[in-house]
């Protein structure tokens, strides 16, 4: 960035101050021979262009021709986002973002591929386009591997809803794997979620209990799905996560018996063991939203139970069940 003009200093700046969200990007009116380009930050991860979005002043935009790298002109974007090449040849072109000029939190440049074109009519020798810039789009293994404080954004299939648990934490899947999303929320106008559904998750990598999370998670959700099913685990398995590497997933222990109970707050705490080892115990924690009646986890009594494995902080996970139906009794 500081090879170019003093003017794309203020690239990302202006992108990041949020004093211009939410205006509008519709481009002025153009001149005969003129391709006028608009450039804004996705700052909502919506993949459109909304009240939340900033437009970006201090991209620096080359047009070239339709084959090769020459660039034929440069121009960049002014303080309403705005960048115009006038005085156009008729003919077709390329507009491309230089993206050597971005900051790294720039994951996603949309919109400046393909042919813009000027032809000799009324209606055609004027043109524009509208780039989209938005943040790194990762699958949910990466977000793992990010130095905290990194705004990404992940898709995947919720196995654990926004409205699950008091503490406001949803949990995902994707190919790569599973995630647990702290003070998750629908995005503006919108509710919960529902087990399965696919999503786009807004957030920040963080740290938490010694595993990665995605923090101040924002659901876009984008379709219903297939619930996922459980991962048939043992009592050991689930103490560490199988050494961390089932953190956040969605699992099952069946026929277990229960040991013992006792109040956490609003919250009831179960530890359950393999009736074949009853010495060995794993903490099943019963969400105060579940609203099941603690008088029916009698010591002694033996069931199944399916929840997602949250971390302890000390090497231990819990299994939390997110639905009534996690938990059948016998």
């Amino acid at each position: 960035m500081r090879a170019f003009p003093r003017p794309l200093l203020l690239a990302l700046i202006a992108a990041l101050a949020c004093t211009n969200a939410g205006e509008t990007l519709s481009l002025p009116p153009l001149a005969t021979g003129t391709i006028g380009v608009g450039v804004y930050f996705d700052r909502d991860g919506s993949l459109t262009q909304s009240s939340l979005d900033t437009t970006v002043a201090g991209v620096r935009v080359a047009l070239l021709a339709p084959t090769g790298q020459d660039t034929l002109r440069t121009a960049t974007t002014n303080a309403s986002g705005f960048a115009v090449f006038d005085s156009v040849p008729i003919g077709s072109y390329r507009l491309v973002v230089d993206r050597k000029a971005l900051a790294d939190s720039v994951g996603v440049v949309a919109g400046d591929t393909g042919i813009v074109r000027l032809i000799a009519s009324t209606d055609s020798i004027k043109s524009s386009r509208v780039i989209r810039l938005g943040y790194l789009e990762v699958s949910l293994a990466a977000a793992r591997l990010l130095p905290a404080g990194q705004r990404v954004l992940v898709r995947g299939k919720v196995i654990s809803p926004l409205q699950a648990f008091r503490d406001s934490t949803a949990f995902l899947l994707d190919t790569s794997g599973t995630l647990r999303v702290t003070d998750a929320r629908p995005r503006l106008g919108g509710n919960g979620n529902a087990i399965g559904d696919s999503v786009l998750v807004l957030g920040t990598t963080a740290e938490q209990a010694g595993q990665a999370v995605l923090s101040n998670g924002l659901f876009l959700t984008y379709g219903p799905g297939v619930a996922p099913l459980p991962q048939v685990v043992t009592v050991p398995d689930a103490i560490n996560a199988r050494g961390g590497a089932l953190d956040a997933a969605l699992v099952q222990l069946t026929s277990v018996v229960i040991r013992d109970t006792t109040s956490s707050g609003p919250d009831f705490i179960l530890k359950v063991a393999d009736p074949a080892a009853p010495a060995v115990t794993v903490t099943v924690l019963i969400d105060q939203l579940l609203n099941a009646p603690r008088s029916i986890f009698s010591p002694g009594r033996t069931g199944t139970f399916r929840g997602v494995l949250v971390p302890q902080g000390d090497g231990t996970w819990v299994l939390k069940p997110r639905i009534p139906q996690d938990i059948i009794l016998n």
